[in-house]
């Protein structure tokens, strides 16, 4: 590996560390959010039920909402293959959900 690749890789790993540590929240959050958003729940619903089975969460309402529009990126290092290629679809399917649910103006 040259130096150039080294560098690119090692850009990549601080960059996914970083966007992890702000996310504060835990990647099997981010998919019981798309599921429960694929079942139309409400955000605050999800966000409570959230609250209630792990009051140590760090999830907020505002975050809840954000991930809710499919808009959550969560790395394949964190999960094992299967639960990321599951999150992959979620994800693609709640774009496509939110993309259906919106009201052409």
């Amino acid at each position: 590996m040259d130096k150039k690749e080294d560098y690119i890789k090692q850009k990549q790993e601080r960059r996914e560390k970083k966007r992890i540590g702000k996310r504060s929240t835990h990647p099997e959050e981010v998919i019981f959010i798309f599921e429960k958003v694929l079942e139309d729940w409400k955000t605050i619903r999800i966000f409570n039920t959230i609250i209630q089975n792990n009051p140590d969460s760090h999830i907020d309402k505002k975050t809840v909402e954000r991930i809710a529009t499919g808009n959550c990126k969560v790395y394949e290092s964190e999960l094992s293959k299967e639960r990321y290629t599951y999150y992959q679809e979620l994800r693609e399917k709640v774009y496509q959900y939110i993309e259906t649910k919106k009201i052409p103006q």
